[in-house]
């Protein structure tokens, strides 16, 4: 049984022990944290039913020798919970261990499981590659749901979430609340236990004790309100709960979020917190219906040649590899062969020609695509760690960090590639938190393809992805008012190697000068300048480009990155993990499709908005509040290019620009 994070394996691991009891089956559970003691009484008497996640299967099926693969040789059935999360390259990883660990098994029936997929027997087929048989749950025991959306107003989201949850807890509603980030369900935490309720925090980073206690006390009553990060959306039982706050998100995870209320049948109360000085949740603010669109769809791309690189040569190394295998992977074998990696042999085994130099390659890879960790201490004592660049957003000299309710501020931070460091100090004023100002520029360091995509001469290419953290704001956490902007002594610089494309948009002349002369007076929003403008229109552009791509990139777009160059015209669109993951590579090979779709999700949007608005335009991901866009100038720009206006990208020309990410 495979989980796609050790804490929902370690969930399901007491009740499936339960069912073992009374079954005469016995079961055991593999992971990281598995110590060597209890992995030998594994190898030595191998249970029934294993229950794992994906970051092990690719390790040890990697390594001939491992004691794992010798017993996985008996798999007979392989289940794997809560399939929709493996959308994009961790998708696409899952379907290269699947096809490993057939190599050493055989074949094998295989199981998928989902409450939230609209396409589950379309997406399992492309994950499984085979057909499937869609088993479905047509009544599941569910109470009514009263669905709320509010708007702060004058006051901050914050303010807004403590003032809901104490209602909700006059009525004694036991209650979950979703923060978006880590510093958010912190913040939250700390300003509901002000006010007296019981609260605790639960996220990734807290010590794995520490977040088993949450859970125990909340299912056995004693704890009335947890604050979580997305960690809860998944299916760990946290027991029975009357109600959900959610911090803004799309309609496909908060469905996630609200169906952990009321499954006793009981009726349950869920509400969606909208932000403040928010584009997305202004416009839901005023037409709140349009919320309620399609559930996503769920993709993956078998065809990712970064993500098939890296697993091919681990499927190599287990010495049982046939071209056969991986038939309508040969192309990305043949290079393996080019760079001296691998040979195919006459009878299409593949042997490993260097295997220092593949194993050095193999396990440079994270499927899981993360930065670099760095460790948090305060004195001798380890608090955990943050993965960068977040680290550098969130750890910087003089923020503010709160950890499982705990104030503290950092002086300093330190990092090195693969070492950071960061040391906090306790911090008794409660009563403000920190935002990091950054920037993110790119910078091309060698053309990998060109291309002619209708007219565009584009470019794919290695990218050097620079954050900079230059300073923070201190707000006050009740009303969100700005009592300070600071800038860093050193400013923190981050740099990582990534892939992406390249392209010069064509300028939409035509509707910035009908806005300069009045006749877009009809369209709501602010007076721009001719800058402001066509940075709106590139930016607009990039925003809806990559929006557009979900189906195109196997469900990329929460892997994909994008910087419009301000009003130069020039887009990055780029892999968000150091090293790749081959997302942004499929849109570059089918980007004439994807200004298709862009140009009919605006032309359909009726929106009347000089920026657009969250059902084309805006973006939940963007890093600059959505600002500014210019609706119009996009929609030219992209037919523009469908007319095969004809463009080259200036490869150095874009660097005084300012970067809208």
């Amino acid at each position: 049984m495979i989980y796609p994070t050790k804490a929902l394996a370690r969930d399901q691991f007491d009740k499936i022990r339960q069912m073992c009891e009374t079954s005469n089956l016995t079961v055991s559970i593999f992971d990281g944290d598995v110590s060597q003691n209890a992995r030998q009484k594994i190898y030595e008497a191998p249970p029934d039913i294993l229950l794992t996640n994906p970051d092990i299967l690719h390790y040890h099926l990697g390594w001939a020798q491992s004691r794992l693969v010798a017993l996985l040789r008996t798999v007979q059935f392989v289940v794997l919970d809560e399939i929709h999360l493996y959308t994009g390259s961790m998708g696409t990883n899952v379907y290269y261990i699947l096809k490993r660990l057939e190599l050493e098994s055989g074949r094998f029936q295989k199981i998928g499981a989902s409450a939230t997929v609209s396409n589950p027997k379309e997406f399992a087929e492309i994950l499984f590659d085979s057909e499937v048989r869609l088993v479905e749950s047509k009544t599941a025991k569910r109470g009514p749901i009263h669905f709320m959306i509010y708007y702060p107003g004058m006051r901050s989201k914050y303010s807004m979430i403590v003032d809901l949850v104490n209602q909700l807890q006059q009525g004694e509603f036991k209650t979950l609340v979703f923060g978006n980030t880590h510093s958010e369900a912190e913040v939250l935490n700390m300003l509901i236990a002000d006010t007296g309720i019981k609260s605790k925090v639960h996220r990734a980073g807290l010590p794995k004790k520490y977040r088993s206690d949450v859970e125990d006390q909340f299912r056995a009553g004693d704890l009335p309100v947890i604050v979580s990060t997305p960690t809860l959306e998944l299916g760990i039982d946290i027991g029975d709960l009357d109600s959900v706050v959610s911090m803004i998100v799309s309609i496909t995870r908060l469905t996630q979020r609200v169906g952990r209320a009321g499954r006793k049948g009981q009726e349950s109360v869920a509400i969606l917190a909208l932000r403040e000085n928010d584009p997305i949740s202004s416009f839901y603010r005023h037409q709140p219906d349009k919320y309620f669109s399609d559930i996503d769809a769920a993709y993956m791309e078998p065809e990712n040649e970064v993500v098939g690189y890296f697993q091919l040569i681990a499927a190599a190394m287990s010495g049982k590899l046939k071209v056969s295998d991986f038939a309508r992977h040969r192309a990305i074998l043949e290079k393996l062969e080019i760079e001296g990696l691998i040979q195919i042999q006459d009878d299409g085994k593949v042997r490993v020609v260097d295997f220092d130099k593949a194993r050095k390659e193999w396990r440079s890879y994270s499927i899981r695509g993360i930065g670099a960790p760095v460790q948090i201490k305060t004195g001798n004592k380890g608090l955990g760690e943050r993965s960068m660049p977040m680290a550098a957003q969130e750890l910087h000299p003089g923020a503010i960090y709160l950890h499982g309710g705990k104030n503290y501020l950092s002086v300093d931070f330190k990092y090195a590639p693969g070492l950071g460091r960061a040391s906090v100090v306790p911090h008794s004023d409660r009563s403000a938190h920190t935002k990091p100002l950054y920037s993110t520029m790119p910078r091309i360091i060698d053309i990998v393809e060109r291309s002619k995509i209708l007219g565009l001469n584009a470019v794919y290419c290695t990218l050097e992805m620079t954050q900079t953290v230059d300073g923070y704001v201190k707000r006050e956490t009740r009303s969100g008012r700005v009592l300070s902007r600071s800038s860093l002594a050193t400013p923190l610089v981050y740099k990582y190697r990534t892939r992406g494309f390249a392209f010069t948009a064509p300028e939409p002349v035509k509707a910035v000068n009908e806005h300069a002369s009045g006749k877009l007076s009809d369209l709501k929003g602010p007076r721009m300048g001719p800058a402001e403008l066509f940075g709106g229109a590139f930016h607009a552009l990039e925003h809806v480009l990559i929006e557009s791509s979900d189906m195109l990139t196997g469900g990329g777009t929460r892997e994909i990155g994008g910087v419009s160059m301000g009003d130069s015209g020039i887009i990055f669109v780029y892999d968000g993990s150091p090293g790749g993951n081959g997302a942004s590579k499929l849109l570059f090979t089918r980007l004439d499709e994807a200004f298709i779709r862009a140009k009919a999700i605006l032309e359909k949007c009726d929106c009347k908005t000089i920026d657009g608005c969250p059902l084309c335009t805006y973006s939940y991901h963007c890093g600059n509040n959505n600002s500014p866009l210019f609706k119009l100038g996009a929609l030219e720009s992209i037919n523009r290019i469908l007319d095969k206006v004809e463009t080259t990208v200036d490869t150095e020309g874009y660097m005084g620009y300012q970067p809208l990410v």
